[in-house]
């Protein structure tokens, strides 16, 4: 945990010595949405640039209404959503046992209803995790519930973490987007 004091103080003097960067993103190691400050911070940003700002999260807090309140100031959101059927969820993600997919696509869709920025729904897809014709009329329809700005389809791309995940071909991938629409990419 950084205070937001900290966050914003460190952003301040980075803004003052270097050129303005084209966003300013919450990623990386953890998850952005449990840092009880992060509402703080995203505002507490802009007071300070112009530069818009993203924040990547694997969307499992968007059920808190506080998350998603705190989300609102940022320019664009990217939850993760890679599954929509609970068996899926769990064995793509590993997911806490207490975490619910269907409340996790339904605090997106409340999200949406509140939030003007970019919603960029990302979608990673697992050989015979979550490429089911049953997983993906699932994410389709939740992916509708949602109704984000676009939907990025993913498979495996790096060595993965655990080594019997396999990727989707070219030719699937092609085919699981004309099933998304014109949204996916």
């Amino acid at each position: 945990y950084v205070p937001p004091a900290d966050v914003l103080g460190e952003l301040r003097d980075y803004l003052a010595a270097n050129p303005a960067p084209d966003w300013i993103t919450f990623s990386g190691s953890g998850e952005p949405t449990l840092h009880s400050g992060i509402g703080t911070i995203i505002r507490g940003i802009k007071t300070l640039t112009r530069v818009p700002v993203c924040v990547i999260t694997n969307g499992t807090l968007m059920t808190d209404p506080g998350v998603r309140r705190d989300l609102l100031d940022a320019d664009a959101v990217m939850p993760s959503l890679d599954a929509a059927r609970e068996e899926s969820f769990h064995a793509v993600c590993r997911a806490h046992p207490g975490l619910s997919v269907a409340a996790i696509i339904k605090g997106l869709a409340d999200f949406r209803r509140e939030y003007t920025g970019k919603l960029w729904l990302e979608i990673l897809l697992v050989a015979e995790l979550n490429d089911s014709p049953d997983d993906l009329e699932a994410l389709r329809h939740a992916a509708e519930a949602i109704n984000p700005d676009s939907i990025q389809l993913n498979t495996i791309a790096r060595p993965p973490a655990d080594r019997s995940a396999l990727p989707l071909s070219e030719e699937r991938m092609k085919e699981i987007r004309a099933l998304f629409g014109d949204k996916a990419e």
